[in-house]
């Protein structure tokens, strides 16, 4: 669905759990050269298929965005993700599709208005002021315990080195967090 689509919806949904954080991921692959443009479904049956293989009782994200700028829910908002270990019970996730990482994908414009737009939509649903200690990368826990450990430890790079100009705490600060702002 496009970004007024998603605004309805959301509207409408009635969430029995208590949220706290927006978690922002890249898929790393499914990537830019995979998207063709019309095989969203597709890109997100091959990942549920891919997280059913590990373990994971459906597919791990609640929201998935495109390089086109359009949103599909894969997941019930009142159904924790499996995105981030020792983030997940108070969390919304979100897989960005493409790879972030320095050297991978270039993101489109029309994809980052709709990171940014979404990342304001869930913080105004879940009346979250957007901080980094709302608005999270997965990059900051460690895979191993699930502590925030704002990169320190056992981490992937996700969302991506070069989500919005880094995946550091204070690259979200000065760089992401401001346009999440700009939304509002």
């Amino acid at each position: 669905m496009n970004r007024l689509g998603f605004r309805n919806w959301l509207k409408r949904q009635e969430i029995s759990r208590d949220i706290k954080l927006v978690q922002n991921h890249h898929t790393y692959i499914p990537n830019y050269s995979h998207f063709k443009g019309d095989n969203h479904f597709a890109l997100c049956e091959s990942m549920k298929r891919s997280h059913l293989k590990r373990g994971f009782s459906n597919i791990a994200q609640n929201i998935t965005t495109f390089p086109d700028g359009l949103i599909m829910i894969n997941r019930p908002l009142n159904t924790a993700p499996a995105g981030i270990k020792g983030a997940n019970s108070k969390g919304i996730c979100m897989e960005h599709v493409g790879n972030f990482d320095e050297g991978g994908d270039e993101m489109s414009k029309e994809h980052k208005k709709t990171i940014l737009w979404l990342n304001s939509e869930l913080c105004f649903k879940f009346d979250l002021f957007p901080s980094t200690s709302t608005i999270v990368y997965h990059h900051w826990f460690d895979l191993k315990t699930g502590k925030r450990r704002d990169g320190a430890g056992s981490t992937k790079s996700c969302p991506g080195t070069n989500f919005f100009g880094g995946n550091k705490v204070q690259d979200c600060e000065q760089l992401f967090i401001p346009q999440v702002l700009k939304q509002v």
